[in-house]
């Protein structure tokens, strides 16, 4: 019970400073890529392409273009095609086991 209960504390502190990255990220207007976290139970489980996709719009806000599954680094991925509110073209690339940002590429 006691590990549970740490585990379910350290994944809130993680859900709470990616959500302050991601809020300072976009206040900041930095071109460097961000990401929401995934999922606490996708952590585990690996993520659906709707999660990705959710992600990726949190990140860079715009109309989904195209999302599937591919590889990149070395991990399988979901790559996210964006059409951003910025102008920009945005592939961004999350690691489907972890959900982990592994890349996001704006032109």
């Amino acid at each position: 019970m006691i590990a549970r209960q740490s585990l379910l504390g350290a994944t809130a502190f993680a859900l709470a400073t990616a959500f302050a990255a991601t809020a300072f990220a976009a206040e900041t207007k930095d071109a460097a890529p961000t990401s929401a976290s995934p999922p606490a139970a996708a952590a585990t489980a690996g993520i659906t392409k709707e999660q990705a996709v959710e992600m990726a719009l949190k990140a860079h806000p715009g109309e989904v273009t195209k999302a599937y599954k591919d590889g990149k680094n070395g991990k399988e991925t979901w790559e996210v095609k964006i059409k951003g509110d910025d102008g920009k073209k945005w592939e961004v690339y999350y690691d489907i086991k972890t959900g982990k940002l592994i890349a996001a590429e704006g032109n």
